[in-house]
């Protein structure tokens, strides 16, 4: 308790964050997970026709771009808001905002000028006779938002989707170059291509070994499974994730310091804060945990937990027979899993079974065009068709024990 921070602010209490002389962070920890070989290594992009890949992910908060090298590497990154955040930060907000026809093309500009921005960042290694060719992956609103397409039916029952098979179009850049694009396949309203791309990098099509993979973010989105078949679901985690409810705490940190807000007893479970911290909230470093923070984060871990509970449920297992566990996203790439047991976020018997995946929406949007390069895809007028095993997509509202089983799940407790 009391320790002080790097520019002379005094915690009410350690986290061992690592910002004070002498307290290790926990952060260090997290690197060996990141090293795992789980991922296919990287093969070469090298081919015949002078393409250089381009993989995308638009993500409702984040937009991120990769330029690759022939031997596979990253020779440039490239990432910004997503601008649509002008009109909500949850998918919901901007299918409402759609409904106005000026609207909705406004957004789609806004969405291909961010991507042409990145494109043409990479211009500057780009050497003579190649061509640019770019892998979008993107959740299935945004998908819709991209191509100018209604997203109206997205938003009211019973949730289709008409357009789920991917696109191919060109991104036209300022100087009138124009990018082929392959926007990639999704499997539902709301499961959309970023999941099919981890799913992809997982390499959940061949794995015998069955993998959970959660994409934590705005849009919580899970798959259970491995080459026998794949469960599929998204539940609305919210902004907490992302750092878009107390402001200057990500999603992972505030984890970790709810898990240790409860180890000192501050905290219980039900989300109270002990006075005098339940009005004015808790200093930690430069930031202060607020009982709406708090909040923020339970109905997040709430959604997340009741969605993996739902698909363990359909599958009749229980969480003990689950192989791996990908946490992906830029949440997932930071966070502890003793914090998110801690928390209720995953089950126990998960916490050593899992293991920081990235942005696997970029890297399986990687791993597909790396197959394209080689065949004679970008000369057809062909779309991509996804190599999967069955793939089931249970919708959560539709759940009769989901209600009651999100209400428990809002409980700050190991499970």
């Amino acid at each position: 308790m009391g320790r002080e921070g790097q520019r002379g602010r005094r915690c009410e209490i350690c986290t061992g964050c690592g910002l004070c002389p002498g307290v290790l962070t926990m952060r260090a920890n997290l690197k060996v997970l990141t090293e795992s070989s789980l991922f296919e290594s990287a093969k070469s992009l090298e081919n015949k026709d002078g393409l250089r890949l381009i993989a995308a992910d638009i993500g409702t908060t984040t937009i991120a771009m990769e330029l690759y090298l022939e031997d596979g590497s990253v020779e440039d990154r490239f990432a910004i808001v997503n601008p649509q955040t002008a009109y909500g930060a949850d998918v919901l907000s901007r299918i409402q905002a759609a409904r106005d026809p000026e609207l909705q093309k406004h957004m789609m500009q806004m969405v291909k000028s961010a991507l042409a921005q990145g494109a043409e960042r990479f211009l500057k290694w780009k050497k003579e006779g190649e061509r640019f060719v770019c892998v979008i992956a993107a959740n299935t609103t945004m998908s819709y938002l991209l191509m100018g397409w209604d997203p109206a039916e997205l938003g009211q029952a019973p949730f289709a989707a008409s357009h789920l098979a991917g696109a191919r179009f060109d991104l036209e850049l300022s100087n009138g170059e124009r990018i082929p694009c392959l926007l990639v396949p999704g499997f539902s309203a709301f499961v959309g291509g970023d999941l099919l791309s981890g799913a992809v990098a997982c390499d959940m099509a061949q794995a015998k070994e069955l993998t959970l993979l959660v994409d934590l973010g705005t849009n919580g989105e899970i798959l259970l499974g491995n080459r026998d078949g794949i469960l599929a679901t998204a539940t609305a985690a919210g902004p907490a994730f992302e750092g878009g409810v107390n402001r200057g705490i990500w999603g992972a940190d505030l984890v970790k310091f709810t898990a240790r807000l409860l180890e000192e007893g501050i905290l219980d479970e039900t989300g109270l804060l002990k006075e005098p911290y339940f009005t004015k909230g808790i200093r930690i470093g430069n930031v202060t945990v607020t009982k709406e923070s708090i909040r923020s984060i339970q109905l997040a871990k709430a959604a997340i937990q009741t969605g993996i509970q739902a698909l363990l449920n359909e599958k009749g297992i229980g969480a003990e027979s689950v192989d791996r566990v990908i946490l992906a996203g830029g949440f997932g790439y930071f966070l502890n899993p003793a914090d998110a047991v801690r928390v209720g976020l995953l089950p126990a018997a998960l916490e050593a079974k899992a293991i920081a995946g990235g942005n696997t929406a970029l890297l399986g949007a990687k791993k597909i065009g790396r197959r394209l390069l080689t065949s004679a895809y970008w000369k057809n007028n062909s779309l991509w068709a996804p190599e999967l095993p069955p793939v089931r997509v249970i919708n959560l509202a539709q759940q009769e024990a989901f209600a009651e089983g999100y209400l428990e799940a809002m409980a700050l407790r190991s499970i």
